[in-house]
């Protein structure tokens, strides 16, 4: 939303308003792995947790692998690519424009499997009761 706002204010000039994804995007993706690291090494300590089921527990170790994965190839193959064609500073190639939704949709498949992880981590696990209460008499 930041991003959206500098780009529609009149406060900045054009060349700042073009110069925003030099500016924050790096730190955008650093705050991106500085949240997906830690969920990682959740992920993996979750798989000794008996308190969720063992399904449950390597889903939600996929997704986050899934995110990272994500956020990574798309830290390391489309953002250096988009800061290629930015730097011509003219009218963008298609290949720009096709690289940004390509980016976009990736950050969106990872909010999404991180959602869906979180989801799955907070959702209660069922128990059975191994001894049934003591039947209430009259």
């Amino acid at each position: 939303m930041l991003v959206i706002d500098l780009r529609q204010s009149n406060l900045f000039s054009p060349e700042t308003k073009f110069d925003h994804p030099q500016v924050l995007f790096p730190l955008y993706y650093k705050f991106e792995f500085s949240l997906l690291i830690p969920a990682l090494l959740c992920g993996v300590v979750l798989l000794w947790h008996s308190g969720i089921g063992r399904g449950r527990r390597i889903a939600i170790l996929q997704l986050i692998i899934v995110a990272v994965g994500l956020a990574m190839w798309d830290y390391t193959n489309v953002y250096p690519r988009l800061l290629e064609l930015m730097a011509a500073r003219g009218v963008m190639p298609v290949e720009f424009h096709s690289l940004h939704r390509m980016s976009r949709w990736l950050n969106e498949a990872l909010v999404v499997a991180c959602g869906v992880a979180t989801i799955l981590a907070l959702i209660p696990e069922r128990t059975v009761s191994k001894n049934p209460p003591p039947p209430t008499g009259a």
